[in-house]
């Protein structure tokens, strides 16, 4: 009786596994996300200077290079060229250079007129000229408190690299370099520095175009 009652178990559950079960509901489908129109490639800004940023014009080849080559390869832009009278000397770092300030000049005075600007708040405050004369050395009362408060030798390290983090000269001048002694390594260095003041001539001397500086 047990054997008939597992045959019968056995097949109901074999005649169920072989029912077909009906697949799931497919997925409904994500809709397509909108193709990002390509935008045409801005133009290869071209250069300033010949057809691939070397000037060209500014050779004298009419000098044989093995007997000038300066000459040679800068002869007609070194004839044709003249100093700015605000400068000592002039190449074309300092033209990348103006270039440079003119437009970090031209940064700042566009977010000078944001309000929220961090930049902008700080121009306007280096250039308001008014207040600055009127608020004296008080904004440096802080610092010359600090410097006050020093009484000992003991008080100038801390006091020196308080300088120094706010970019401060002082006596000493300390970097990061490769040791003379042994170049694969790098360690603290530290040389005499000064105080950014001209030297002893510059107080005493009677020379009228110095008297008219001071």
């Amino acid at each position: 009786m047990v054997r008939v009652f597992a045959f019968a178990l056995a097949t109901t559950a074999l005649v169920a596994c072989a029912r077909h079960v009906p697949p799931p509901p497919p997925l409904a489908e994500a809709p397509a996300a909108p193709m990002a129109v390509e935008q045409p490639a801005a133009p290869a800004p071209k250069p300033q200077y010949g057809t691939f940023g070397f000037d060209t014009a500014g050779m004298d080849k009419a000098v044989v290079p093995g007997d000038d080559f300066f000459d040679y390869a800068n002869g007609a832009w070194d004839k044709s060229t003249q100093i700015p009278a605000d400068k000592a000397s002039y190449g074309m770092f300092n033209v990348l250079d103006d270039l440079s300030r003119e437009r970090t000049r031209g940064i700042i005075e566009e977010q000078a007129k944001d309000s929220n600007s961090r930049i902008g708040n700080a121009y306007q405050s280096f250039m308001d000229e008014q207040a600055i004369a009127a608020k004296g050395l008080t904004p440096f009362d802080p610092w010359l408190n600090q410097i006050r408060s020093a009484k000992s030798k003991k008080d100038l390290p801390a006091l020196y690299a308080e300088a120094d983090r706010l970019a401060i000269s002082g006596p000493y001048r300390l970097f990061v370099a490769q040791d003379r002694k042994a170049p694969d390594t790098y360690i603290l260095s530290m040389g005499q520095s000064g105080l950014g003041m001209p030297d002893r001539d510059y107080y005493l001397s009677t020379d009228p175009k110095q008297v008219e500086t001071k």
